[in-house]
């Protein structure tokens, strides 16, 4: 490496020019590199949708959903399942852990679901596996208007699809929410019971009629020639004049029209979509991962203009969610904070060096972030807020074995040393201990990849990131920076200074510190102690803060089980409801189903005619003008709005969520009594409207309901020659429907729909069931009474088991922890008995990942002591700079207390990664101290002379990473601002602990020794 060195100092121009070469790689890869708003934690994530006709919730669970997810168990990469069994329909959700291949678990999903279908009961239909859950939609555009109807505006949409699919960067483009027309035969039931037919003899005549079955051909002289036989519909009038019947007696033939009413109509009980109250249709689109979505999003902004331009003009386009501009903003947003941190560190640099000396050690900051750039572009790292982070947490480490080399280069020149041999021999000087510090830093960080799951992937940029931008800074120290200093350094004033009230205050601090070592040590962990047991349970714990993003949801539900109308009235009342709020800009709604996924962390939504799903996109306002001061704030006043004014239903207000969804607090209630855990249930949610700090209590059970229940009198059918099959296959025809076939026309194909026009239970008493045994028609009422009966809506199951899901949001002030930890204490006064109760909120995510990360820096400092060893060639001396570890916890707390900051996830990892920063100094500075012990220097004068020449090192090295954290510590985040301040004020301690704790340790351990060497001489003597 000296070698090198050397050359790369001799050929300064062209180690100057490579630089500049590199300079520019890095900025291209900038230019070139993808950009997302965060990272991608998705895991891999399937839905299962199987009809079972007729069958009961409890039939469906049993037979058909059971079945499913015990297949489903047997994946590799398994999480957990849920699943909803409803009349007639199993919907089963199964999740994979993090890291699992996606499309082998898409395969596995689709065998499993095979595998199951031989298990399952006859009628279950076919399942619809649904594998694109994960996938999220980058760009959602609304198309909506007063005078256009779904069709129209789907073609509309269309057109848009066109243009905008042929874009390089976007791999798909859908259009959502086109309602399909349908031919509807609606039978008058009254005029069908004077005919001796029935709803079934009606599908068999449609299915019948319209068919076409090839005729063959006939021999001439001159070969053979088809023969057609027209038998499809080919008009609405072929349906209205199909012949049903021919009266024996008189000859009058009925046709379909005599008895239904023949239309073309729009689909029911279908998704749909409505746009600011209009209805609407979305177009969906989605980006290539590979590629830069900013630069492809300029490109689908003019094709959207282009488009729009030949369109009506009272056709409202608006952009639902446009993710280009929010990665730009976010982007943008950290790129100024790294830049400001820039500006900040080189002022640093600038105050505490002479000006050709700040030019030389400053280059080091932009280009290192430049090699880092072009290294992440080689790894598939992409720019967002995490890696943009860890290049703003860096700032500090960027300069700081540049400002050692300098140092030390200069402290040689003004020695007298040639400006060539001083840049070389200063830089081997410094080589060693630079490169144990560089591992050391290393070492601190890499555990940090081992996060697993969501918060992992999610968090995984900041190791990966901090540690490439390190190994950069290194490589800029240690071969450029000498050869810059070749070119810019000069001897510098040797006029004395005046020495600055710092130093002073340390040099006073260390030698009183070293006239009372074990009082010192003792002092420092006594306040360490107190920090950690009476300080650390005063923080308020937080795994992750809600997204900085001005957009929620809202999640509704009608207490009406299957009624898509009384979904639909209901989003139009809350519609109405918040239309008067000034905050928010605009909102879609999704009727039967939720928006297309526009966020990474949205947690698929069930379909189902009861639900509803309302995306809403506000703005607070700026000044005085403002009404909320947060984003929480607005979204609990929004949710008591609904709460005192909606009856037709339950909403639920969602901010958006960084890394993992779901509620705060989450209990969840198994086992096999539906009445037991029902009942647990509901005292679970009275304790936890009970406890302070809690909002919008709930859980995912809907409440029993009624239903009519046909009660068939079998004696009385079986004697009239009517079979169970007869009434129900009928009944379902005349409320449900049926679609014996299809018309085709222009090209395009639509469902007829078979059903009859009875609104009420008298008009279904008097529907006339035939039989197929007799052919006699007897009406419902005459074997069967029609009472009411109530029943579950849905089964729901977590993980195989039978379980009703209890969650709970919390306020501003309240404390998700806390909250669970007093729910778990007054769960001991009632009686669960029968049931199992889970806990699955922000307190067991914080356990278990707090408990990893704890793990993980627990290994950093073992490899951290390791490499020490190794450096030192001792165990006693790496365990002197180990000891400042804990003891930096104190400003770490302490500036998190000071500035009501939560102990967060990266409030946490910002602790560990002050492990690499106190370690680094500690190294250079043991290192002096054994070098000036080496020329004669007493231990106590080796301490006090290697704070004095390590100075200015360690100062400008963490005021640098302090100044260049300032920024993203005023930025507001509410993710990043734990992390900057816990490093921020962690680093202020660990300062004053390098400069006087360190030593005084060293100080007492080594004399220690050398007394017990002594003794033992005297002993020996």
């Amino acid at each position: 490496m000296n070698k090198l060195i050397k050359i790369l100092i001799d050929k300064r121009k062209v180690t100057i020019f490579l630089a500049a070469i590199i300079a520019f790689l890095g900025a291209y890869s900038y230019y070139m590199l993808p950009r997302q708003e965060s990272p991608d934690v998705a895991a891999p994530m399937a839905m299962i949708i199987t009809p079972y006709p007729g069958a009961s919730a409890k039939d469906v669970n049993d037979l058909v959903s059971k079945k499913i997810e015990d297949e489903l168990y047997e994946i590799d990469g398994y999480d957990y399942s849920k699943s909803t069994s409803k009349e007639g329909l199993s919907i089963v959700f199964v999740a994979f852990e993090n890291g699992t291949d996606s499309d082998k678990a898409m395969q596995d999903v689709r065998n499993a679901v095979i595998d199951a279908k031989s298990e399952l009961p006859d009628g279950v239909m076919d399942s619809i596996i649904n594998t694109d859950l994960v996938e999220t939609a980058g760009i959602i555009i609304s198309l909506s208007g007063e005078n256009y109807t779904y069709e129209q505006l789907a073609s509309f949409g269309e057109q848009f699809k066109d243009k905008l699919s042929d874009i390089d960067g976007i791999s798909k483009f859908n259009v959502e929410g086109e309602l399909d027309k349908e031919v509807k035969v609606e039978v008058d039931i009254k005029k069908l019971n004077q005919l001796g037919l029935s709803l079934e003899d009606l599908y068999k005549i449609l299915k019948a009629q319209n068919i076409e079955i090839p005729s063959g051909d006939i021999e001439t002289e001159n070969g053979k020639i088809k023969v057609k036989t027209p038998g499809i519909y080919t008009s609405i009038d072929d349906i209205r004049n199909t012949i049903i019947g021919v009266s024996p007696e008189t000859g009058v033939v009925s046709r379909l029209s005599d008895i239904a009413d023949v239309y073309m109509g729009l689909e029911e009980n279908v998704e749909k979509y409505k746009q600011d109250g209009k209805n609407a249709v979305l177009l969906t689109g989605y980006f290539k991962k590979s590629k830069n979505i900013v630069l492809v999003g300029k490109k689908v902004r003019r094709a959207l203009d282009e488009v729009k331009a030949n369109l009506p003009k009272d056709l409202i386009v608006e952009e639902v969610i446009y993710q280009p501009d929010d990665v730009s903003k976010s982007v943008n947003d950290f790129m100024i904070n790294l830049v400001e941190g820039i500006i900040f560190v080189i002022i640093v640099v600038f105050l505490g060096m002479g000006l050709r000396n700040a030019i030389v050690v400053s280059t080091a900051i932009p280009l290192s972030i430049l090699m880092t750039f072009g290294v992440m572009y080689l790894m598939g790292i992409y720019i967002h807020q995490i890696s943009l982070t860890a290049l703003i947490i860096a700032l500090g480490v960027l300069v700081d074995n540049a400002i050692v080399i300098s140092d030390t280069i200069q402290v040689k020149i003004d020695n007298g040393v040639e400006k060539l041999k001083a840049a070389f021999e200063g830089t081997s000087m410094s080589a060693v201990p630079i490169f144990t510090a560089t591992l050391t830093t290393i070492a601190a960080f890499s555990p940090l990849l081992g996060i697993p799951g969501a918060p992992g992937d999610f968090l995984k940029a900041i190791p990966q990131v901090l540690i490439i931008s390190i190994i950069a800074a290194y490589i800029v120290a240690m071969f450029i920076t000498p050869a810059m200093s070749a070119v810019f350094f000069k001897k510098s004033n040797q006029k004395r200074k005046k020495e600055s009230v710092i130093r002073k205050f340390f040099k006073n601090a260390l030698r009183l510190g070293l006239k009372r070592r074990l009082l010192t040590t003792i002092g420092a962990f006594i306040i360490l102690v107190f920090v950690i047991k009476v300080v650390m349970p005063m923080l308020p714990a937080e795994f992750f803060p809600y997204a900085d993003k001005n957009v929620f949801y809202i999640e509704m539900e009608t207490e009406v089980a299957g009624d898509m109308d009384a979904t639909e009235r209901l989003t139009d009342e809350v519609t109405e409801l918040l239309s008067g709020e000034k905050e928010i800009t605009g909102y879609t709604v999704s009727i039967g189903d939720g928006i297309p996924k526009f966020y990474v962390t949205i947690p698929p939504a069930t379909p189902s005619q009861d639900y509803a799903q309302m995306v809403i996109k506000f703005n607070l306002g700026e000044g005085d003008n403002r009404r909320f001061k947060t984003n929480e704030d607005f979204a609990e006043y929004i949710q008591k709005k609904l709460d005192e004014n909606i009856s037709g239903g339950k909403c639920t207000v969602h901010l958006l969520q960084l890394a993992l969804p779901g509620a705060k607090v989450v209990a969840r209630v198994s086992g096999e009594n539906i009445d037991r855990l029902i009942e647990v249930s509901e005292q679970i949610k009275d304790i936890l409207r009970n406890i302070e700090g809690t909002k919008n209590v709930r859980d995912d059970m809907k409440d029993r309901t009624y239903q009519y229940e046909v009660r068939v009198d079998e004696d009385k059918a079986m004697n009239l020659g009517i079979t169970k099959y007869d009434i129900q296959r009928q009944i379902n025809i005349a409320l449900y429907g049926a679609k014996p076939s299809v018309f085709r026309r222009n090209g395009n194909e639509y469902n007829i729909l078979l059903k009859s026009n009875v609104k009420n239970i008298d008009e279904l008493e008097n529907l006339e069931i035939k039989s197929s045994v007799t052919g006699k028609k007897v009406p419902l009422k005459q074997f069967a009474d029609i009472g009411l009966k109530s029943k579950l809506d849905a089964i729901k199951r977590y993980d195989r088991k039978q379980t009703i899901t209890v969650e709970a949001d919390t306020l501003p002030t309240g404390d998700p922890v806390f909250i669970e930890n007093k729910l778990e204490e007054k769960l001991k006064t009632i009686d669960t008995s029968g049931v199992k109760i889970t806990f699955d909120g922000e307190r067991e995510k914080i356990r278990e990942n707090f408990g990893i990360v704890g793990v993980l820096a627990v290994f950093a400092v073992f490899l951290i002591y390791v490499v020490l060893v190794v450096q030192f060639n001792s165990f006693v001396q790496p365990i002197v700079i180990l000891v400042t570890i804990p003891l930096s916890l104190i400003g770490s707390i302490l500036g998190l207390y000071i500035f009501n900051q939560p102990l967060s996830l990266t409030g946490f990892l910002g602790i560990i990664a002050l492990i690499g920063l106190v370690v680094k100094n500690g190294i250079l500075l043991i290192e002096y101290i054994n070098d000036a012990r080496k020329v004669g220097y007493e231990i106590d004068e080796a301490c006090v002379d290697a704070v004095d020449k390590r100075f200015n090192a360690i100062i400008l090295s963490a005021a640098t990473t302090i100044m260049g954290l300032v920024p993203l510590a005023l930025s507001g985040s509410d993710l990043f601002a734990p992390m900057a301040v816990s490093l921020m004020t962690g680093l202020l301690v660990s300062t004053f602990l390098t400069m006087v704790v360190i030593p005084v340790i060293y100080s007492l351990i080594e004399n220690f020794i050398l007394k017990f060497k002594n003794r033992r001489k005297a002993l020996k003597a």
